[in-house]
């Protein structure tokens, strides 16, 4: 599959005529399929308008031990179309072999784990595991199982408990993984706990306490942390070594640069909600502080930027979790294959991607609740606020490549009232139609933020100012 070649540019074979110089190729590596887009007009002297020149799939090649693989073979198929190519940048997204997976451990449940895991979730991480308190050995065996890539170490405001955050630190020597370990707890034990797993053999990366008081998240800063931690792991995973040795700047987590992505749209556009449905996870991003109406309702601190992944939800590894979510008199007699193929298989593809995005945003808004007190029924809210989320737009294969994708995700919009606090009823829904956010994400770190916007703006079919 080749897509979108620049118009009037004219075709020719491998060796026909030199390379053009481009600003990027960016690389998207998934479980399942690699894509490179190319795009150019990037820079701020430019005197071209930015845009997206094409794409190239190929399958990710993590199974023969190079991911690089399925790059050039991507890359390819997408000069069989551009031409040959030289790029200034060559960029990288991964959630190849399942991502950044991540285990988090904090204090207390609604406080530092809960901040932890805010963190792990924005940086682009699947959280397999999440503790509060002071670990148990039942609590290693499930991190052994879960093996992660990265460890969030959190625990205690500042000047407040030391002594989980301590048991813990030593608690994790015990483990025989050695994942990096991220340490993101009450500063004043710091340099302790990073002593104690440094001579147990773990690489440790410091960041600023995430809860650093009650009612108090800071947890940009971490996902920063984490996103070079991720970088530094990948290059020695299996099948992953080679890519660090391609690409121009770091290899981001396909979820982290949609968010990345997803914040500078928001600082164009306002608030809004982007869904992400996949084979195996349903993500669902926002940028948003909530209705200044609910805002005093709030029962806990909120991050203006939050994702949340649900990995029962998904078209193809996941579908038979999504299937039983399915009235019985509805349910498809058969999933369909990772690449839906023939009409049959796309119709099912599309009802199980709506029933996802529909249940993942539902499970990412907060709600209404009601306290009954001395003094009668209070009303709080708890959980995510999207009221105030004016756009709702939809990436990944599943919304941007089968029929039906704004449908959908107006299905996950509010009806009929409810205690839901889900985007409006009104809200803009659309689509990622060029399917490049998460390239877009990688690019904001190296070229014109402004002109990135654009191609966002594009891709989503929303005019731009000026």
């Amino acid at each position: 599959m080749v897509e979108g070649a620049a118009r009037g540019e004219p075709r020719a074979a491998d060796g026909d005529r030199a390379a053009t110089v481009v600003d990027a190729l960016v690389a998207e590596i998934g479980s399942t399929t690699t894509v490179v887009s190319a795009f150019d007009g990037l820079r701020e002297a430019s005197a071209a308008a930015p845009r997206l020149l094409g794409q190239g799939v190929a399958a990710t090649s993590v199974a023969d031990g190079d991911v690089t693989l399925g790059v050039r073979t991507a890359r390819a198929r997408l000069e069989t179309v551009t031409g040959p190519l030289q790029p200034r940048a060559l960029l990288a997204t991964s959630s190849a072999a399942g991502g950044l997976r991540m285990t988090v451990h904090g204090l207390t449940a609604k406080m530092t784990a809960r901040a932890a895991r805010e963190a792990a979730l924005g940086a682009g991480g699947v959280v397999e595991y999440q503790t509060a308190g002071k670990l148990r050995r039942h609590d290693l065996r499930r991190i052994e199982e879960a093996r992660p890539s990265l460890i969030m170490l959190a625990g205690g405001v500042e000047g407040g408990d030391v002594e989980t955050v301590l048991h813990n630190a030593a608690m994790l020597t015990e483990l025989s993984l050695r994942p990096i370990v991220v340490y993101g707890g009450n500063s004043a034990v710091c340099d302790e706990s990073c002593q104690i797993l440094t001579e147990a053999g773990f690489r440790v990366r410091v960041t600023p306490n995430v809860y650093p008081g009650i009612d108090e998240l800071d947890i940009v800063p971490a996902r920063a942390v984490i996103h070079d931690a991720f970088e530094e792991h990948i290059v020695y995973a299996p099948g992953m070594e080679r890519l660090g040795e391609v690409v121009t700047g770091g290899i981001l987590p396909t979820p982290g640069a949609v968010l990345i992505a997803v914040e500078r749209l928001a600082e164009e556009v306002g608030d809004l909600v982007v869904v992400d449905v996949g084979g195996a996870t349903t993500d669902v991003h926002s940028v948003t502080d909530g209705s200044a109406e609910y805002r005093a309702l709030q029962t806990e601190a909120q991050p203006r930027s939050k994702r949340t992944v649900e990995g029962d939800l998904g078209t193809y590894v996941s579908a038979a979790h999504v299937e039983a979510l399915i009235d019985a008199r509805e349910r498809p007699d058969h999933l369909p294959s990772a690449i839906p193929d023939g009409e049959d298989d796309r119709r099912i593809a599309v009802q199980l991607a709506r029933v996802a995005t529909v249940t993942a945003v539902y499970r990412h808004a907060g709600q209404f609740d009601y306290l009954y007190t001395a003094s009668g029924r209070q009303t709080v809210v708890r959980g995510r606020d999207l009221t105030a989320c004016r756009w709702v737009i939809g990436t990944g294969g599943a919304l941007t490549r089968l029929p039906g994708g704004l449908a959908t995700l107006r299905a996950a919009c509010a009806r009929n009232g409810g205690d839901r606090l889900l985007p409006p009823a009104d809200a803009q829904v659309l689509l990622d139609s060029q399917y490049i956010f998460a390239a877009c994400g990688a690019l904001l770190g190296h070229f014109d933020a402004r002109r990135v916007v654009r191609l966002m703006l594009q891709s989503a079919g929303i005019a731009a100012e000026g």
